[in-house]
């Protein structure tokens, strides 16, 4: 996603800055992997922790549930984010590491920097894994949370500045608090989690395995159809064509975009492939079937289609 020396063309999605790269989203950070931050005391955690303690110096954003953000890092994020994601530096995550231009905080990142990719590389269908896996760790991140606040007798629903004091007898000693989080949160399974997180769990397991399933299938659907794609320009002799949101490219010599529309969803899969190499020459490997799927160039179709 950085630009190269040369010029690429429309090769590639808007490239983000090199003195920001994606890292332009502020982290909510629960309360007990702030503990683990501010417990780790490796050197090479040393300035990752720095960022850390300067966000606790902020008590408007410190509450028993973690470290919060800003009405202004959320407006700034709504009204920029669509035009200048990876690009604006002054939405920079607070936690980057101008040095060598790392994340401080990595080794124990929240679930949206753990499950966040600018390329799949099984396209739409990598995307809906991350995005659901996203879900299922936010929603447990949620639930510790506000278990970790309620066992130590804080107030859960403290959300502001005035709210500091609901630190209870933690009240002055929030940093103890916080390593304390994770002390707790450390010390469970994955069966103590799912108790705690109560029933929202069952259907976010549920779909994140299903995404898994498909993440791991080669199926090629029965009956396939052409999907909504957009064919930005060409490049180096070929059509350089976006399906779904995710910014991914693809490359597609002339014969297999000119294939594409034999997809009508009208004959099993394995005969349009026939069709087409009687009618163009063409055959079309089923890798390069499977690659179409994932990028929704193709998508499945209806027997009644």
């Amino acid at each position: 996603m950085l630009c190269g020396t040369r010029a690429e063309g429309p090769a590639t999605a808007p490239f983000f800055n090199p003195s920001t790269k994606c890292c332009t989203y502020v982290p909510v950070l629960p309360n007990f992997l702030v503990g683990r931050m501010l417990g780790d005391d490796s050197p090479a955690f040393a300035h990752g922790r720095a960022t850390v303690e300067a966000r606790l110096a902020r008590p408007r954003i410190v509450t028993p549930l973690g470290i919060g953000r800003t009405p202004t890092d959320d407006r700034r994020y709504r009204t920029r984010a669509p035009s200048s994601f990876g690009r604006d530096r002054s939405m920079r995550c607070p936690h980057y590491l101008d040095e060598g231009g790392q994340c401080g905080i990595w080794r124990h990142r929240a679930a949206v920097c753990a499950t966040w990719y600018c390329k799949h590389v099984r396209g739409a269908v990598g995307q809906r894994f991350w995005r659901t896996l996203h879900e299922l760790l936010s929603a447990v991140e949620r639930g510790l949370a506000t278990w970790c606040a309620r066992e130590l007798r804080a107030d859960a629903a403290a959300t502001h500045e005035a709210d500091r004091r609901r630190f209870g007898e933690w009240s002055g000693r929030e940093r103890e608090f916080f390593i304390e989080c994770a002390r707790l949160v450390d010390a469970l399974r994955w069966e103590d989690i799912e108790h705690i997180c109560g029933p929202e769990m069952a259907p976010l397991l549920s779909r994140t395995r299903a995404a898994f399933d498909e993440l791991r299938s080669q199926a090629i659907p029965g009956r396939l159809r052409t999907g909504a794609f957009t064919v930005i320009g060409s490049h180096r002799g070929a059509n350089i064509v976006e399906g779904y949101d995710g910014g991914d490219r693809l490359a597609l010599p002339d014969a297999v975009l000119e294939a594409l529309p034999y997809f009508d969803g009208s004959a099993p899969t394995p005969d349009i492939l026939q069709t087409i190499r009687a009618a163009t020459g063409l055959a079309m490997e089923r890798d390069l079937v499977r690659l179409l799927v994932d990028f929704e160039i193709l998508i499945p179709a209806s027997s009644r289609e």
